[in-house]
């Protein structure tokens, strides 16, 4: 599993980002994001929500929790699946709605 210092670094570069450009787009010194990248801190919440909007990826991704980048993927269906499934699981959740919006 990679781990974040390793997963900002590519991103960077992907992004042909120097470390001073990124430190500049997130509102950080340079020497900021070189102690990410060497491993010696981790962002605040904030930062770590800013820096995955910025690279648009999931946080799981640049956490070195999952190796596919995209944000908004999706799952395959399960075997057996129907539309008709779909269908009733979307009556399910608005039945649900409705029950939470009336409390």
């Amino acid at each position: 599993m990679i781990a974040f210092k390793q997963r900002l670094s590519e991103l960077r570069g992907t992004h042909r980002l120097t470390v001073k450009q990124l430190a500049e787009t997130l509102g950080v010194s340079r020497q900021t994001i070189a102690a990410y990248e060497k491993g010696d801190s981790v962002p605040d919440i904030i930062l770590f929500a800013a820096m995955t909007d910025y690279f648009n990826v999931s946080a799981d991704y640049l956490l070195g929790r999952e190796d596919y980048a995209e944000r908004n993927k999706t799952l395959p269906l399960p075997q057996g699946f129907k539309d008709h499934n779909t269908n009733l699981m979307l009556e399910i959740a608005q039945v649900v709605h409705r029950h939470m919006s009336d409390d």
